[in-house]
């Protein structure tokens, strides 16, 4: 896969993400790994699906309202 694919592949992963999680700033580090932020929540992973993951287990159990605005029991 050439750069132009991998750079489009990442933004459509970026864009899957940020829809998903919103409330988190997401992005790709020039070291190649995904991170995410929310507050003082920070995620850092070379993996974009382990990142989906924790994502997931944070929003989960988190003291912020979740992707549909409503908090979490």
């Amino acid at each position: 896969m050439g750069p132009q694919q991998t750079a489009w592949r990442d933004a459509d992963r970026l864009g899957e993400l940020s829809a998903e999680f919103t409330g988190w700033r997401i992005g790709r580090g020039g070291s190649g790994h995904w991170w995410a932020v929310r507050g003082n929540d920070l995620v850092r992973t070379p993996d974009v699906e382990e990142l989906r993951v924790r994502l997931h287990e944070m929003t989960a159990g988190s003291r912020y309202p979740t992707e549909s605005g409503k908090w979490p029991d």
